[in-house]
């Protein structure tokens, strides 16, 4: 996976403008975020950026779907046997790549959630509708209790997910960690493991990997 969500498969003007404005969006916000600037970042006129897109609110769209659909393709657990508590393990690692392949990742998720914008309350809504949509297909599974709230829990999971993106420096400091250091990574994992598996997962036994 590229860095910056765009390999060399990808190159065409279309995917060039949406990586631009990926990136712009996670360095400056929606607000400040403009055509012009997503075309100078692209290489691109700002008139090619309309026709493929119909207007700025058009690019952060798609962009929206995009990282939505990216996040929910790469952390699902195929439709498999084995143990759940395992399961989680390995999305929380999963994730945990993400992050530290595409940088920018975190910083379009705090910008989104955290600028207050319309756009941002649209996003975190559609995340979890996919959040919900997972915990729904692990229930059938079996491989999670029934909910009585699966869309509050639902989007409980995703926060916690993100904690470590959204709130890091908050982490670091209250707990001695260091985020750019795997054992910290770990040590939050594990915690996050123990905690999800008695709660989604009762009787099934915690795995660790330290």
């Amino acid at each position: 996976m590229s860095t910056h969500l765009t390999g060399p498969e990808d190159l065409t003007a279309k995917a060039r403008i949406r990586a631009a404005a990926f990136a712009l969006v996670a360095e400056r916000g929606v607000h400040s975020t403009t055509v012009r600037a997503i075309a100078q970042r692209a290489g691109v006129s700002p008139a090619l950026v309309i026709h493929h897109f119909g207007s700025k609110q058009g690019v952060i769209d798609a962009i929206s779907t995009w990282i939505v659909e990216y996040l929910h393709r790469n952390t699902r657990e195929p439709d498999r046997g084995g143990d759940p508590a395992q399961a989680l393990q390995r999305r929380l690692v999963r994730f945990e790549r993400m992050v530290a392949e595409v940088p920018l990742l975190g910083a379009y998720v705090r910008r989104m959630l955290l600028d207050g914008q319309p756009d941002g309350l649209d996003w975190f809504r559609r995340a979890v509708d996919l959040s919900a949509e997972e915990l729904a297909h692990r229930e059938r599974l079996g491989k999670a209790r029934p909910s009585t709230d699966l869309r509050a829990e639902a989007a409980m999971l995703f926060i916690l997910g993100f904690a470590p993106v959204l709130l890091g420096p908050m982490l670091e400091h209250a707990l001695g960690l260091d985020f750019d250091d795997e054992r910290s990574w770990t040590r939050w994992r594990d915690a996050e493991s123990e905690l999800l598996t008695s709660a989604l997962y009762p009787g099934a036994a915690t795995t660790g990997t330290s």
